[in-house]
């Protein structure tokens, strides 16, 4: 099937990513258990009926050829729950539908793909019933984002929902308050603005460009968010000026790191996870994956 971007293919240990989807057991009942999100063969949903995995041929190329001009789709997906306690169920909510007519695409593949820094792994493959939908049920360990990508057909374009977060809470004591709670409202579109910048990986740093074939840096980051449907200001400058401030530790991917002086920003990056961000860094250079040079930089988040 045609994809407009490769997804990451390391596996993701349980323990590492926190989600784990479960799988229908046969003559269970429709009890479930957990498992690890490499072997799943049979998602849950929620009343316990299960959802089956694709095993769905690809497309073949011929078949690519014969409609060059497939239609726009649209790809969300909901959890049921923003917050949950730690291994409690989460459960998910995805619905491929056709953008123009709103009408469900049906029996076609949908990944369920776990975000963790620079890192999309899809731990399932799903099929959409009649009305578009399909549904899976994971034991969380922690705080988990989650996304769903539709590699599209010959007949339909590819598209990215935007990703939703699960937090999962732990206890501060006697008090009982949460832990993980923040007033500062989250990024909705940073995890698909990191998997949108890793495709421009080797294109040339050209002072004053924003894109498709150059970027500097500040036309680096509005010619990613503008495919997002945010418009950027033009300069490093007035996007630090344009977006919301977040401290340092709250810092999530897709967010905007800025250099220099809150009246003087000289650079700025996507940020990937990890302390790593994505830049068009200087002439003679190429965009690229890099640290976080520095402790002394700002956040600014793109809502």
């Amino acid at each position: 099937m045609a994809t407009v971007v490769a997804l990451a293919t390391s596996s993701l240990a349980v323990s590492t990513a926190g989600f784990a989807a479960t799988t229908s057991t046969a003559g269970a009942g429709g009890d479930s258990s957990p498992a690890d999100a490499g072997s799943v063969t049979r998602a849950s949903i929620f009343g316990g009926v299960g959802t089956p995995v694709s095993t769905h041929p690809p497309a073949s190329l011929a078949e690519a050829l014969a409609n060059p001009t497939p239609g726009f789709t649209s790809t969300t997906i909901e959890a049921a729950k923003s917050t949950i306690s730690p291994n409690a169920e989460a459960r998910f909510s995805i619905t491929v539908r056709d953008a123009l007519s709103g009408r469900p695409v049906v029996d076609e593949d949908v990944n369920v793909v776990v975000v963790t820094g620079t890192r999309w792994t899809t731990s399932a493959t799903l099929w959409t019933d009649e009305h578009g939908a399909a549904q899976i049920g994971a034991r969380l360990l922690s705080t988990t984002t989650v996304t769903a990508v539709f590699d599209g057909t010959t007949a339909l374009r590819p598209s990215v929902a935007n990703a939703t977060t699960v937090t999962v809470t732990s206890s501060t004591g006697a008090a009982g308050v949460s832990g993980n709670v923040s007033v500062i409202p989250g990024s909705t579109i940073g995890a698909r603005a990191v998997y949108l910048a890793s495709p421009q990986k080797g294109k040339p740093y050209v002072w004053g460009a924003t894109g498709p074939y150059a970027f500097d840096c500040s036309g680096f980051s509005q010619y990613i968010f503008k495919q997002l449907g945010r418009y950027l200001p033009r300069t490093a400058q007035q996007q630090f000026n344009a977006t919301l401030r977040v401290p340092l530790s709250a810092k999530q991917p897709g967010d905007l790191i800025f250099f220099g002086t809150p009246n003087n920003i000289y650079h700025m990056g996507i940020y990937a996870g990890n302390g790593y961000m994505w830049a068009a860094p200087q002439t003679g250079d190429v965009v690229k994956l890099e640290p976080i040079y520095t402790s002394r930089y700002y956040v600014g988040r793109v809502l």
